[in-house]
């Protein structure tokens, strides 16, 4: 694709994309794999003539975030951990990620004024329509996970389980959006903060990480630490552990020919089965099954 002189180009190194798509009260739900080229970033051009709804299920290598220019730096709150973001219909929106191997993402997209409708209430511009690029709620990833997964089996439950689905999560949004302030949670960790106590815990995956030495790099007291990580990641510093060895294991996993033993020896889980439960846990699949479904073996979509 010939690039417009002046203007970013619509994609930039990404190897295939692959998108599931069905629509329930309206709304078109879509559920898009994103496989990169490289090393390198990669930017999507995902602007619509639609309000879009994303939710980033999977990350797996660097990290992905919402931008309203690929060279405008957008929210990075939780590197390699799920989020989602609102953009008005019309509203420049790009994807961009560095060092990325595959995202897993679901998409709604819809006409504001017929969503209203349906849900029998008018949406503010100002609340319910407002931009965000970053937002973290454990209920809508469970309602996106269930609902990608319909999208994916090509809605084998049947309409009125879809259209339950997408009225569900789109409730569970609103009543996230108008719950809180746009601004970020009160008495979360300073950027600097996150970003060396991910980084620590990213350095030691393989080996047990105790609260007391995430609260000292943090210079906080346990109780005080514990607090200020979940209110600026949305999930205790456990699971974000957790989810960074799965999404590791996801990404030695696209890139290698490694067994599950050794695996799970290098990323500090007790053994085969432990992985292949926790794993499966985070995910919904094995990691056999999932490296069938995205390694480097597989034939292109």
């Amino acid at each position: 694709m010939a690039a417009v002189p002046g203007k970013p180009p619509a994609s930039e190194g990404i190897r295939a994309i692959r998108a599931v798509r069905k629509v329930w009260s309206g709304v078109e739900v879509a559920a898009i794999d994103v496989y990169s080229a490289g090393e390198g970033r990669v930017v999507l051009d995902l602007t619509g003539s639609r309000s879009r709804l994303g939710v980033l299920l999977q990350q797996v290598g660097g990290h992905c975030e919402g931008r309203h220019a690929p060279g405008k730096p957008g929210v990075t709150r939780n590197p390699g951990a799920r989020f989602l973001a609102l953009t008005p219909a019309g509203m420049p929106i790009w994807g961009y990620s560095d060092r990325i191997s595959y995202s897993h993402e679901l998409a709604l997209s819809f006409d504001s004024a017929d969503l209203s409708t349906r849900l029998g209430e008018p949406l503010r511009d100002d609340v319910d329509l407002a931009p965000r690029l970053w937002l973290s709620n454990e209920r809508i990833f469970a309602l996106a996970e269930l609902l990608s997964a319909e999208v994916v089996g090509g809605g084998e439950f049947g309409q009125l389980y879809g259209e339950s689905l997408v009225l569900a999560l789109v409730v569970e949004y609103l009543r996230a959006v108008r719950a809180r302030a746009p601004a970020s949670p009160k008495g979360g960790l300073s950027p600097r903060q996150l970003r060396e106590v991910c980084a620590y815990m990213l350095e030691h995956l393989s080996a047990p990480v105790g609260l007391r030495e995430l609260a000292a790099l943090a210079g906080m007291s346990q109780a005080h630490f514990s607090r200020a990580f979940k209110a600026s990641t949305g999930v205790p510093p456990y699971r974000w552990q957790l989810h960074a060895r799965v999404e590791r294991a996801q990404q030695l996993l696209l890139r290698a020919d490694v067994s599950l033993a050794d695996l799970a020896l290098q990323l500090g889980f007790g053994d085969q089965s432990h992985l292949t439960r926790v794993f499966r846990r985070v995910v919904g699949a094995t990691p056999a099954a999932w490296r069938r479904v995205h390694g480097r073996g597989r034939r292109e979509p």
